[in-house]
């Protein structure tokens, strides 16, 4: 399916917190990736994630102050415990949940293909907090599947099929669905 380029409203591309996958480069250009739920949008162009200090994903965003954000959805679920995983500096997680890399357009590390939305980030600062740290990025380019377009031009996560943890630390995921208007 075509993807959308866009650089406006980009934060909509990850609204209501759906399970993603942040790719990072090592610097031998091994793709790192991480599986995070724990993120909020801090400004209409800025996310905070919480970052373990010890991980790849953090070391690798502080040295390159690259990254991109991939949304994760039902076909893909299994890719997020791989990502998840702990594994040596020198092998890639994406390679390991058999996941496809597509070039971003701004950043470095690449975009995966089989999200169904994608933001390419900048490292804008950070907020330590215990053995994480708090890290907030600009994002500067995204990309979402034309079939999964909301009206306001955000993902469409139930359509999208975009999956949310509701067990961590339990890999218990859930899709939303029968989407409803509140009348006030």
């Amino acid at each position: 399916m075509a993807k959308k380029y866009i650089e406006r409203g980009l934060t909509n591309l990850v609204r209501a917190r759906p399970v993603i996958i942040v790719v990072t480069l090592h610097p031998d250009e091994t793709v790192n990736a991480g599986t995070f739920g724990s993120y909020t949008n801090v400004s209409g162009s800025e996310i905070g994630i919480a970052i373990g200090k010890p991980s790849h994903t953090y070391k690798n965003i502080k040295r390159t102050g690259e990254l991109t954000i991939n949304v994760v959805t039902k076909s893909i679920a299994s890719a997020a415990e791989i990502c998840g995983q702990d594994l040596p500096e020198n092998e890639s997680e994406i390679k390991k949940a058999c996941l496809n890399c597509e070039p971003s357009k701004k950043v470095s590390p690449p975009i995966i293909k089989e999200s169904v939305a994608n933001l390419e980030c900048i490292f804008v600062k950070e907020t330590e907090i215990n053995y994480h740290s708090f890290v907030i990025v600009q994002c500067i380019a995204g990309h979402i599947e034309e079939n999964y377009i909301a009206k306001d031009g955000g993902l469409d996560v139930v359509k999208a099929q975009a999956i949310f943890n509701i067990g961590y630390p339990e890999p218990i995921y859930a899709i939303l669905s029968n989407p409803f208007r509140v009348k006030t």
